[in-house]
């Protein structure tokens, strides 16, 4: 190399200063690149954090949203399922109906090859269980005997002279309610109310005994020119007033305490009670011994002379003689008859289609 080349060549150790202008103008330039890099990561970073944030915001939305429908959706679920479940059991109902339906239809066309007066023939026999009813439950004689009529002229206006056994039966059943006698249960009952009610009046024996000289009332009278004899009736009653005699027309009984009185005005009450019990249930026996049980504690603990009493002892005599029960026929020999008749023509029916 020569001295000029090695002139010109800056000194060992040393850089030229353009270079290290470049260098310096370079490391600006990339650190400003850098800085604006940084910027830029740093605003998209928050620009993407608040798209996710409102992503997120609406995702809530959404899942709320849908948590509303699913809500408002399943009673809408639940009442399909409620008109399917009703629409099945409305079809059955339906096939229940169509088959009821086909039997009314079968039942129609069999009654139409029945004799046409055989209604009057059911209704004869639903009159003739209508009177028993009437006579066995309630005692009814009265209506039973009407609806046993109504019955015959039911029959009658049928105008079949195979049905004549029927009336026949039936006008015996009539006669059997007419001839039987009619017990007044509630006149009975009555009666002997009116006994429990006078039980009150009745006046137990020494409780008021009968004396033979009751004193005599002697009266003063106002006038002057009656002065003696004023004089001796007021003498009379003061000497009266130091020694009363008294006598009895009868043997003196022991009389009953108030508190034994009023036991035996239960008892006697009881026995009447249990008469009226007697009356409705029918029980003869059972009627007139409790009835005479009163009438023998009349007897033996009551005056014998009071009104109320004459009255209680008339009464339950009379009520003694009577026939409480009921004598009425247990069967009506025409219901049998009816039920073979009706059976007999429903049977025959069919044959004649």
């Amino acid at each position: 190399m020569s001295e000029a080349q090695e002139s010109s060549l800056p000194p060992t150790g040393q850089e030229p200063k353009h270079r290290t202008v470049r260098r310096r103008s370079s490391s600006k330039t990339a650190i400003g690149l850098l800085l604006v890099l940084i910027a830029g990561i740093g605003g998209f970073s928050f620009y993407v954090y608040q798209q996710q944030q409102q992503s997120a915001q609406e995702l809530a939305a959404l899942r709320s949203e849908l948590q509303q429908f699913h809500s408002e959706q399943t009673p809408i679920l639940a009442g399909q399922q409620t008109v399917k479940d009703a629409l099945a059991s409305f079809g059955e109902q339906q096939l229940k109906l169509d088959s009821r339906q086909r039997e009314l239809e079968q039942k129609w066309l069999e009654k139409e090859h029945q004799r046409p007066n055989d209604w009057m023939l059911a209704e004869a026999s639903y009159l003739v269980r209508m009177a028993g009813r009437k006579l066995w439950l309630e005692q009814d004689l009265t209506t039973a005997s009407a609806l046993l009529i109504d019955a015959d002229s039911r029959i009658q206006a049928i105008a079949d002279p195979s049905l004549i056994p029927l009336r026949k039966a039936l006008a015996d059943d009539i006669a059997k309610l007419k001839s039987a006698p009619e017990i007044d249960r509630e006149g009975l009952s009555l009666r002997v109310g009116t006994l429990l009610d006078n039980i009150d009046q009745l006046k137990i024996k020494g409780s008021d005994p009968k004396l033979d000289n009751d004193p005599v009332d002697d009266e003063v009278s106002d006038q002057l020119s009656d002065w003696k004899s004023n004089l001796e009736k007021s003498a009379k009653q003061f000497a009266e007033h130091f020694v009363t005699i008294r006598r009895r027309n009868s043997d003196v009984e022991a009389l009953l305490s108030p508190e034994q009185s009023a036991y035996l005005q239960e008892n006697l009450r009881l026995q009447l009670q249990l008469a009226q019990l007697s009356l409705l249930r029918q029980e003869q026996a059972n009627f007139r011994n409790h009835l005479q049980k009163a009438q023998s504690w009349l007897d033996d603990y009551y005056e014998p002379d009071d009104s109320a009493t004459q009255f209680m002892q008339k009464e339950l005599t009379a009520l003694q003689e009577v026939d409480i029960t009921a004598h009425y026929p247990q069967t009506f020999a025409v219901q049998p008859l009816l039920e073979k008749t009706l059976s007999e023509r429903w049977q025959t029916a069919p044959a004649t289609r």
